[in-house]
């Protein structure tokens, strides 16, 4: 894939006023040398959004996230990193360098291209008188109105084997085709996939079509709903119906409604709910709850009140919780989903804004709905592990401890009993855990050496001068010892540290731990005496592991009644006196 040169990337950073950027978005006031706002991220009363004119970059003290101008974009438009250095250098009339494989640039291209067309054909069949009967009257019956159609391009697929085949081969080649997801393979060729179906695009971040979901118009179709295949764009288990359309409004209000699927989803959006977001037919996984706990921290599941919602409901409350993401469960009762629930009830919007105030946190909703408390001893007890078991896949001990007690309070079992059972569970499966999210491992720098490397680190991007000379050798995580390296090596070419953030790299935790190092800085009479103190520990740190080896070599040794070496008392006594 062709990618953006590196000069053009320094050319953005160099070149660009991050202010004027992110007062686009912020209203930031100027307080010392930085300016501050309030978050774009959550929603708070008190500003916690710094930008550093000087350094040419941003911080938010209440998520912890930071970067450069390309960063920001990435993270408040949800954009790729290419989109962003292009909508930057856009404005700023920079022009764009780009070296890779056109060959691969090409099949994007045409993959976004074919699913546009793909799309505008579904909806012309949809508009006309004599094409697709079935879906307009579906869409009657259901009362959908015309805006809803037009804004989220509805449309249908012909009851036809080679329909869409017809109506694009002559522009792509087969390879294409194929890759696209939009047609199977048959003894006679390539057919249509989607077939006498309403038809609902999904959209990526950037409002591009990746795939469809079809809903059949056939009573005779044991599928009910159909969705495109895992392609180059399409991946189900991260991907939401309503996304590109709702994010920045859950972002804003920072809280979800969760729904199973697209009729559920546009019922809300039209009767003024517009933080809603569906799966859309895949069951609800913990990559979608990372991916949902990018927007928000908070999701209300309004999911079909049937057996097999409760039960789906059930499983993304754990998945969310364990995620971090406060759940609360609305039940709407009389086997309603979402969309009969709206045209059926009289005053739904209201009785619904009720439901949300009062919805359930998962485990008295479980509880209540499988009626726990009317089974026998030995089927609660069964119950309680199978609760524990979720729980104990809960990260933050703060969650996992209000899971404990409320399951404690809900049952009548004292939380030492559940702890103790806790503690003897083990975890029959494993959370699944996104590519995405393996790059955002957790990276926690606890001993005093990683402390005084960060101390370092910090003092080397506001003061560089003082660390020149630095022993990088005496860096013992891998991020950090390139970190300073990189550090030392900029020193002198440019004082832009957002190019700086783009050289050391890292994943995305590191480069917010960077970000929070370069927007507070240490007092200048301050530094001797701390770059001192630091690099006593760092040169302290290889000696304590020498003592500790020699000390266990010497209590083996007394432990086997067996003398330890004259030698090795000597070598350990010189290294304690080292410490001095």
């Amino acid at each position: 894939m062709a990618r953006i040169a590196q000069e053009t990337i320094q050319r953005v950073l160099d070149e660009i006023d991050i202010v004027d950027v992110i007062s686009q978005y912020v209203d930031l006031k100027k307080r010392g040398k930085n300016y501050f706002g309030l978050s774009p991220f959550r929603t708070e009363t008190k500003p916690s959004f710094s930008v550093s004119v000087d350094k040419n970059l941003w911080y938010d003290f209440g998520s912890g996230q930071g970067g450069n101008a390309i960063d920001f974009l990435i993270e408040y438009e949800r954009i790729s990193f290419v989109e962003a250095v292009r909508s930057l250098a856009k404005k700023y009339n920079i022009e764009i360098v780009e070296i890779g494989d056109a060959e691969q640039d090409n099949l994007y291209d045409q993959l976004y291209e074919i699913h546009e067309l793909a799309c505008i054909y579904f909806q012309n069949n949809l508009k006309s008188n004599t094409k697709a009967k079935i879906g307009k009257q579906y869409l009657n019956d259901r009362n959908f109105s015309d805006s809803i159609v037009k804004d989220y391009r509805l449309g249908v697929s012909l009851d036809s084997w080679d329909a869409l085949f017809k109506e694009v081969s002559g522009k792509f080649d087969e390879d294409i085709l194929k890759k696209s997801g939009l047609f199977s393979e048959s003894k006679k060729g390539l057919v249509d996939r989607f077939r006498n179906r309403l038809m609902f695009p999904f959209f990526n971040l950037s409002g591009k079509i990746v795939g469809f979901s079809g809903r059949t118009l056939s009573e005779d179709d044991d599928v009910k709903y159909l969705n495109s295949p895992e392609t180059f764009l399409f991946q189900k288990s991260k991907i939401f119906y309503g996304g590109y359309q709702t994010l920045p409004t859950i972002r804003k209000q920072n809280f979800a409604i969760l729904v199973e699927g697209q009729t559920d989803y546009l019922r809300l959006i039209e009767n003024g709910f517009p933080n809603a977001i569906a799966t859309s037919g895949t069951a609800f996984s913990n990559k979608h709850a990372i991916v949902l706990k990018k927007h928000t921290n908070r999701a209300i599941l309004a999911y079909d009140s049937d057996d097999a919602g409760v039960n789906a409901a059930i499983r993304a409350s754990y998945a969310l919780l364990q995620e971090g993401v406060e759940t609360r469960i609305l039940f709407l009762g009389n086997n309603y989903d979402p969309d009969d629930f709206f045209q059926e009830e009289k005053d739904s919007k209201a009785i619904f804004k009720e439901r949300i105030k009062n919805a359930l946190h998962p485990i008295p909703f479980i509880i209540e709905q499988k009626g726990i408390l009317k089974q026998s001893a030995t089927e609660r007890s069964v119950f309680v592990d199978e609760c524990l078991a979720e729980i104990k896949l809960v990260s933050d001990s703060i969650i996992q401890s209000d899971l404990i007690k409320r399951l404690s309070n809900e049952i009548s079992i004292p939380e030492s009993e559940l702890l103790n059972r806790l503690d003897s569970i083990k975890t029959k499966r494993y959370r699944q855990i996104s590519d995405e999210k393996a790059e955002i491992k957790s990276t926690h720098y606890t001993s005093r050496s990683e402390k005084a490397q960060l101390e370092l680190i910090k003092i080397g991007i506001h003061y560089p001068d003082s660390i020149q000379d630095i022993n990088v050798g005496l860096f013992t995580s891998p991020f950090l010892h390139d970190a300073m390296k990189a550090i030392i090596k900029n020193n002198g070419k440019n004082d832009n540290q957002a190019q700086l953030l783009q050289m050391i790299g890292g994943n995305e935790e590191e480069r917010n731990l960077i970000a929070s190092l370069a927007i507070t800085g240490h007092q200048k009479e301050d530094i001797d005496q701390i770059l001192k103190d630091c690099l006593l520990i760092l040169e302290q740190e290889p000696i304590k592991k020498k003592i500790q080896l020699l000390r266990d070599k010497i209590r083996r040794l007394e432990e086997s009644d067996a003398l330890p070496d004259d030698k090795l008392v000597t070598e350990l006594s010189n290294l304690q006196k080292d410490l001095k």
